[in-house]
């Protein structure tokens, strides 16, 4: 994972001499934000993600930066060998066509993912070099993500007129008016938390570590007593909690913006519901969401089942990204994340994504020992750690219910 650009503000307001800030329109968002972010080895999971859900929260917090014609910067010549393949005549087998159904299979779905969005010709244009993404929750949160600009162009304050855009975008509200946000957040890689400090974000609250594991693996190696009473439908008891799909109409969906808020302190329950729909209505895609339900405790407002924690798992670019995973206790977490896994191993069964390897990618919070108890317990390796910031005040949360946050990019 590149490092993002400093974000250390500009001593003047002026613009370097040739850029211009655009906000994206619509569909250009999904496209260009999808390109640019598995561009730089990201891994943000399906773009209709960016489409049916962050565009909806915030339809104008995408940002890019574009240069004129005459400043761009061309690519360093490389060098180029020539090789020699020896083939070898194969006769025209099962293999063979198996080999040739599994590429025509790849084109479609990399067709289904890009579509003819009007995004395209953005992710073409050589004359944009940086993004960003500034999503408001309302009128007291924010988050910042998505912070990338070309290699080319850092150092040169075309990243930093870019951050200072989408700083501009959360200080104002929904109608344009400027207002005070109570809390500002974003990811940092540890190598510019001092720049972003610089921009007022001075409060630290966890520090995010991307826990990496085989889904096989937690099934047949590390957890398969649990995978297989959860396949086949075992009760757990009194109360060990019911495993259900989000689908399932028992899942009283207003409740999951207060176990979020409980846990990580975002008041985002639009975002949340859609983030929800996005795993529960779409098992074609591979989606994946799952709850826990109390056998004892009912909401004393729907009457439905408590909700003792929830989990979702989408595919992305080079993993499934599973996130988030709320529970009451590590013995719920561990249910769900298993849970999910075998979900994902039999949507697999029945229609294999061939591009998508079958591991896990999950953001956790070193602050929830018993999320780092817990991964570290079934071999999941910390491949990458973030910090979590803020600009004004943290949001109150407790983190003991946190075993995975919803989504890097978006806090």
């Amino acid at each position: 994972m590149l490092s993002t650009p400093s974000p250390t503000p500009l001593p003047s307001p002026t613009q370097p001499q040739g850029l211009k800030i655009h906000q994206c329109q619509d569909e250009e968002a999904a496209d260009l934000f999808y390109s640019w972010a598995t561009r730089v080895g990201w891994n943000p999971g399906q773009k209709a993600g960016i489409r049916d859900v962050l565009l909806k929260t915030d339809p104008h917090g995408y940002f890019y930066g574009k240069v004129e014609p005459s400043f761009v910067i061309p690519d360093p010549p490389t060098s180029t060998s020539t090789s020699t393949t020896s083939i070898t005549s194969e006769p025209k087998g099962q293999r063979q066509e198996q080999d040739q159904d599994q590429e025509q299979e790849l084109r479609v779905r990399r067709e289904e993912v890009w579509g003819k969005g009007r995004g395209r010709e953005l992710v073409e244009d050589p004359t944009v070099i940086s993004v960003i993404s500034a999503i408001r929750f309302g009128d007291d949160q924010a988050w910042i993500g998505c912070y990338i600009t070309d290699p080319k162009y850092r150092g040169r304050g075309y990243g930093v007129s870019t951050f200072n855009r989408a700083l501009e975008h959360v200080c104002t509200s929904s109608n344009n008016s400027l207002t005070t946000r109570k809390s500002i957040g974003l990811n940092a890689v540890f190598s510019q938390v001092e720049n972003y400090r610089k921009s007022g974000f001075t409060k630290a609250s966890w520090v995010n570590e991307r826990r990496r594991g085989s889904i096989r693996d937690l099934v047949e190696v590390q957890e398969p007593s649990l995978a297989g009473r959860i396949a086949r439908g075992d009760d757990f008891g009194e109360d060990g909690g019911l495993l259900v799909l989000l689908s399932d109409e028992r899942v009283d969906w207003d409740q999951l913006p207060g176990i979020e808020k409980q846990y990580t302190g975002f008041n985002r329950p639009g975002f949340v519901k859609d983030w929800i729909r996005f795993h529960a209505e779409h098992p074609e895609d591979h989606r994946v969401g799952v709850a826990v339900l109390s056998t004892q405790e009912t909401d004393p407002v729907s009457g439905k089942p408590l909700v003792l924690g929830y989990g979702c798992v989408r595919p992305g670019f080079t993993s499934y990204r599973a996130g988030p995973l709320y529970a009451r206790d590590a013995s719920t977490a561990k249910k769900l994340l298993v849970k999910l896994a075998v979900e994902v191993l039999a949507a697999d069964k029945k229609d294999p994504l061939v591009d998508v390897p079958l591991i896990f990618d999950i953001d956790i919070p070193d602050q929830n020992k018993a999320s780092v108890e817990m991964f570290d317990g079934i071999g999941w390796m910390n491949t990458m750690s973030t910090q979590r910031l803020w600009r004004g005040d943290v949001p109150p949360y407790d983190a003991s219910g946190c075993f995975g946050i919803s989504l890097l990019e978006v806090g």
